[in-house]
């Protein structure tokens, strides 16, 4: 929609944000999936969750260089729609009670990353990563109860 924050961005910047549905669409054969790249920023993310949490799922998906998305929710729509592929971490502030605890090897003296400082304030985390079409990557990292940036 033109008042998205992303297109009001994009005409900032002289170009518009995400990628063609059609183009998607010609590169997979007309399949609606395709990839995204994890940077090693968000994967490192990843790695620290799934540390915390012992969830083997997300030591899997943080060892991979593309997840695949799904585009079967814009089967509907336009196919000269633009479309802005993202990844969302969302760690609940219920899961993070856990990291208070102190550790056997005692309190760290210093954090060991931001996520680490965000999720011992336990208020959970999210984290999102946006794929920009010239291949690099946007992260942001917040409180759970921050609104979705996107």
């Amino acid at each position: 929609m033109p008042d998205h924050p992303l297109m009001t961005l994009g005409r900032r910047m002289n170009r518009s944000p995400g990628v063609v549905l059609a183009d998607v669409l010609s590169q997979s054969s007309g399949a609606y999936e395709t990839t995204t790249s994890l940077s090693e920023k968000f994967r490192g993310y990843i790695r620290e969750v799934a540390e915390l949490t012992s969830d083997g799922e997300l030591f899997r998906i943080a060892e991979l260089p593309d997840v695949p998305v799904s585009l079967e929710s814009c089967r509907r729509l336009d196919p000269q729609t633009r479309v802005v592929i993202f990844c969302r971490l969302h760690v609940s502030p219920a899961e993070t009670p856990r990291w208070r605890r102190v550790p056997p090897g005692g309190i760290p003296a210093i954090p060991r990353s931001d996520l680490d400082e965000l999720l011992r304030r336990c208020r959970g985390a999210l984290i999102e990563e946006h794929a920009l079409p010239d291949g690099r990557n946007w992260c942001h990292l917040g409180p759970a109860d921050t609104p979705a940036r996107f």
